[in-house]
């Protein structure tokens, strides 16, 4: 779902507190892979047989919102709803409606802060981490979090959150999985721009089974500390990391790993801004219900303005996805589901806005997949072009 600031645009009409902001947007993207399909590594010609098309996207929405939704600080009430209506030129056995819905409200009271959100992400495409080369599958993901924050002292603060997602599969092929994590952290500020922490959290991943597969679930406890720092009025980092210990029930298979995240922004000059997130940790496997992905993440994006309404931005990524059994019988799985990918793409794009409402962006897209899956089954490599159009009422 795409994410609007309040502040980009004045609302469309009030009623009474609540800004009313409907949107439009529509776009048209040339795929020369829309399933991912499987390339060939014949003569390293690449597959012929790859399925391409134009797919246009009409995506309408609503957002309703109201109080301090920009720093949250205070009361406020953000509601956005969105429907994604997808349409092949050929292959139109692909065509496809989701739905995408997201609801955020919190407050504080006095040293307490209390924030809430429920999410509904639905999804046909064919995509790169979940699904691999495994073409295009109906999905929908249910995000709920909740945190508390208390203010102990000026200096200190303690705050426990709350995670919840539901991975729902249409297609029997996948495992539908529920995730419930918890932490609590204690936070002091160091110095006027330097804060650190510290945490301690777990959490219970549930898999479902297979009529021929017995898929194990896990629980897991971690310790991590954190830091934000505001070196320079031009470079802020946040980062945080730890170990990380997983039991696969009944299954007596333990294992020990590092976890960690890191985000970094850099605001060159005046008119060029650049962001480079890190992250690394274990992530269910909904292709394969009996592994886990140990997965590493690192991606980068510059954004360079090159007049007061035209910007140019470049995006890039590389992921290493490790995938080992939650099973003591890994011997069975070697051939099957034991594998390792290495997955990169590159986005530039070019945007331009004409007014506070109204904007276009073009974008060029390629992404490749390697693996050591036996035969390279997931294998595969994409082009992407494409146009969008949006429109904030």
């Amino acid at each position: 779902m795409s994410a609007v600031g309040a502040a980009e645009s004045t609302p469309l009409y009030k009623i009474g507190e609540v800004e009313v902001r409907p949107h439009l947007t529509y776009s048209m993207v040339y795929d020369d892979n829309i399933f991912l399909e499987h390339k060939s590594h014949v003569a390293n010609i690449g597959n012929p047989g790859r399925d391409h098309d134009w797919i246009s996207t009409i995506t309408p929405g609503l957002r309703l919102n109201a109080g301090d939704v920009q720093q949250r600080q205070s009361a406020f009430f953000d509601a956005n709803y969105e429907a994604a209506i997808l349409r092949f030129a050929n292959n139109t056995g692909s065509d496809a409606v989701d739905h995408n819905a997201k609801l955020d409200f919190g407050g504080k009271l006095n040293r307490l802060g209390v924030k809430v959100s429920q999410g509904l992400s639905s999804y046909s495409d064919a995509d790169v981490h979940l699904l691999t080369a495994n073409g295009r599958t109906k999905r929908k993901i249910w995000d709920t979090a909740a945190e508390a924050n208390y203010e102990v002292s000026e200096k200190t603060s303690a705050t426990l959150d709350f995670v919840q997602t539901i991975s729902d599969y249409a297609s029997p092929a996948f495992v539908d999985t529920v995730e419930r994590s918890g932490h609590l952290w204690m936070d002091y500020q160091v110095l006027p721009k330097v804060k650190m922490g510290a945490g301690v959290g777990g959490g219970y991943l549930q898999v479902d089974n297979t009529p021929t597969v017995n898929n194990p679930n896990s629980a897991y406890y971690n310790g991590q500390v954190r830091l934000a720092w505001q070196a320079t009025e031009k470079v802020t980092v946040n980062g945080r990391g730890g170990v990380e210990s997983r039991h696969y029930q009944g299954q007596g298979v333990d294992r020990l790993g590092v976890i960690f995240g890191v985000g970094a922004t850099w605001k060159a000059t005046d008119t060029t801004g650049v962001t480079l997130q890190l992250d690394r940790g274990s992530k269910p496997s909904n292709a394969n219900g009996n592994t886990v992905n140990e997965e590493t993440t690192i991606q980068l994006s510059v954004k360079q303005t090159l007049a007061d309404n035209m910007s140019l931005t470049l995006d890039g990524g590389y992921t290493m996805s490790v995938y080992r059994s939650s099973t003591a019988n890994a011997a069975t799985l070697l051939a099957s589901a034991i594998h390792d990918d290495d997955y990169y793409f590159i986005k530039p794009g070019l945007s331009y806005r004409f007014n506070e409402r109204a904007q276009a962006s073009v974008y060029y897209q390629y992404r490749r997949n390697n693996s050591d899956l036996t035969g390279n089954q997931n294998d595969f490599y994409g082009n992407q072009l494409g146009v969008e159009l949006t429109y904030r009422f």
